[in-house]
């Protein structure tokens, strides 16, 4: 079997920045291709910090924030930051943006709506790239960003038909979750497409990552009982505002919901906690554990991974973000690198 020509990034949130520097260190040796971190500010560290030091202990992997949010930076703050991270970096950073979700659970602020998000996208696509833009009446432009600095590529978590459509159409790059499987790949797929169109463009005008949860373990369903509290996660956060559109199973829609109504976005996106016990249990309560972890996880032993891999790469995904959810991150980035990039490479 030909492998297929696939890049991976991965990623991890920060709290210990003695720890990350040598985390830094082995994912670049390791030869992933994006390296990110998210936006949460009551779990883990700022991500403009986090990017900052990943840009100078990094000299080949790109750099990425997956994702950031419209409601805790005004535009002009963001894009500064965006533009002063990408000047350090020597180009390799893109700026990831979503409705947001624990970042504004945790501080009681609602998240953005389409058109706010919209808005935020353009905003911080016409900032970075030296244009003077109108927000709520007022004139904004980085003064002090030089003419010939790097752009800088914003790209959208996207997960239903309306934020992917517009993604397709004001985005430069696309963050899909749920993705794995050919009928939701094929989806999501089609409405970036359509949205594209719309502006004159084609998908081969942006970027799509996939996100891909990967967890090695003898056996595929010992895998994913180590990560059924991120399968929670995944659930609330794809379907927080509805499930229309998204190839959701209409017996699965309560489900769905009793879930969320459960979930405890405290703790969201964080394993080393006790109260991921109650969110874990959570996806074989309501009976959704095979129908979720296919569409975001990859698991078992690393022979098992490469195969799952193939199958996803036959579906058309060609970009993956592969999360770290595993207590020996370090480990965990060798044996990927040595027995799954290397099938790929």
């Amino acid at each position: 079997m030909n492998a297929p020509q696939l890049r991976f990034g991965t990623g991890t949130t920060v709290k210990d920045f003695t720890a990350y520097r040598e985390w830094l260190a082995v994912a670049e040796d390791c030869g992933f291709d994006l390296l990110t971190t998210g936006d949460s500010q009551s779990l883990w560290a700022d991500p403009f910090t986090i990017m900052t030091f990943a840009a100078e202990r990094t000299s080949r992997a790109r750099l990425g924030v997956t994702v950031s949010n419209p409601r805790t930076r005004h535009p002009a703050v963001a894009a500064s930051s965006c533009a002063a991270v990408q000047q350090i970096s020597g180009g390799r950073f893109a700026f990831g943006i979503s409705s947001g979700d624990s970042a504004l659970r945790n501080i009681g602020v609602r998240p953005a709506t389409v058109a706010e998000l919209e808005a935020y996208v353009v905003a911080l696509r016409d900032l970075t790239a030296g244009r003077t833009i109108d927000w709520d009446g007022t004139p904004l432009t980085l003064h002090w960003l030089a003419p010939d600095a790097p752009r800088v590529p914003i790209w959208m978590a996207a997960e239903g038909p309306r934020t992917q459509r517009l993604a397709g159409r004001i985005a430069d790059g696309v963050v899909l979750s749920n993705c794995l499987t050919r009928d939701a790949c094929e989806l999501a797929t089609a409405n970036i497409a359509a949205g594209a169109a719309e502006a004159g463009r084609s998908l081969d005008d942006l970027e799509i990552w996939c996100m891909a949860n990967v967890v090695f373990a003898p056996t595929e369903d010992e895998a994913i009982d180590q990560i059924t509290w991120l399968l929670a996660g995944t659930a609330n956060h794809v379907y927080r505002f509805h499930t229309e559109g998204k190839g959701l199973p209409p017996d699965l829609v309560e489900p769905i919901r009793a879930l969320q109504a459960e979930y405890d976005s405290r703790h969201h996106a964080q394993r080393d906690t006790a109260s991921q016990h109650n969110n874990a249990a959570l996806v074989d309560k309501y009976g959704l554990r095979d129908y979720l972890a296919p569409r975001s996880t990859i698991a078992g032993p690393p022979e098992r991974c490469v195969e799952r891999l193939h199958e996803v790469a036959e579906n058309g995904v060609r970009n993956l973000i592969l999360a770290q959810f595993v207590d020996d991150q370090l480990g965990w980035m060798r044996t990927v690198s040595s027995e799954v990039l290397a099938a790929f490479r």
